[in-house]
């Protein structure tokens, strides 16, 4: 079996729904988990998943040095340092068959059950999303060749060093295994062939404001309206909104639900699922989405109107 590492920085406050995140960590004896932080260390944790204590300014010395670049370290610019992961954290993956990028709001499923034998012997580079580079779940085979790929990224160090966030990982990555040459007749091979997690409207992630859509079944997760299995939940436009949590680490129950407000045992009354599809209709996420592009191209609009006037003028 090919051992597997995934690495997932968190500095700041657990998320509340932590515990259930833990629990579906578990559920996935065969695979381990890297998890540099400056949080509280639970008192209970599964085997498989290793904390490093780090403060925030210790870790960007260590990223400094290694990628030679001065990257203004904060949270969200990790995502930046994904595909560097490898040689960031090179003592850590040394001796795994793959490392691997994800996030923290995910409940994951069985990740085994996607991750085949086949398709580990198969493929160097494995996406969870479709002809794209996955910054939720990626998994990079632990050579030498593909852990400094990143260097080859045109102006990775500028794009390491911008304060912004600049997609380094999903997007600056993705074009360069689809469009540069030299990776084009390597012998890297890719497998982002299909969607692992969950999908709606042909996007990975997004969701409308459901309850009880999803299921947690003793290490699988499950969409409860179509009985589909995914490898993991990526609740990326729920984290926002979910207001608790009733699971713990050490709760003995086998099973829970995801709701767009939280994580929970029981099931909403046909009541709440009705009055909830209502709102959803007038106040869901589509809806709210569709009003936020509208504004967007609106004040884009502006912009250039008030620039053409501005050349008129000048």
């Amino acid at each position: 079996m090919k051992s597997i590492l995934l690495i997932i920085p968190y500095f700041g406050k657990w998320p509340l729904w932590f515990e259930a995140y833990l629990k579906s960590v578990e559920k996935n004896p065969s695979i381990n988990w890297l998890c540099p932080t400056n949080c509280v260390v639970p008192e209970k944790y599964p085997e498989n998943i290793k904390f490093l204590s780090f403060t925030l300014s210790e870790l960007n010395r260590k990223v400094n040095t290694i990628v030679e670049a001065q990257v203004p370290l904060n949270p969200r610019k990790f995502c930046d340092l994904k595909p560097a992961y490898g040689e960031i954290f090179a003592k850590e993956v040394e001796g795994y068959d793959f490392w691997g990028i994800c996030d923290m709001d995910i409940i994951w499923g069985d990740i085994r059950k996607f991750m085949t034998v086949e398709t580990l012997n198969s493929f160097d580079i494995i996406s969870s999303r479709k002809e794209a580079i996955s910054g939720h779940f990626n998994l990079f085979r632990n050579t030498a060749q593909i852990n400094s790929l990143y260097k080859k990224l045109p102006n990775y160090k500028q794009l390491f060093e911008l304060p912004e966030f600049k997609w380094t990982d999903e997007v600056v990555l993705t074009e360069y295994i689809k469009n540069n040459e030299n990776f084009q007749n390597s012998n890297i091979k890719v497998k982002w062939d299909s969607i692992l997690c969950n999908q709606e409207r042909g996007r990975d992630s997004h969701q409308e404001y459901y309850l009880d859509r999803w299921l947690w079944d003793n290490g699988r997760m499950l969409n409860t309206k179509t009985n589909e299995e995914v490898m993991y939940l990526h609740f990326i436009n729920w984290k926002r909104t979910m207001e608790f949590a009733e699971v713990t680490y050490t709760d003995t129950k086998r099973q829970y639900y995801i709701s767009y407000k939280g994580i929970h045992y029981q099931q909403h009354s046909p009541i709440q699922q009705l009055f909830n599809n209502l709102k959803n209709l007038f106040q869901g996420y589509y809806v709210k989405e569709g009003q936020r592009l509208r504004k967007r191209k609106i004040n884009s609009l502006k912009k250039r109107v008030r620039r053409k006037i501005k050349s008129y003028l000048y």
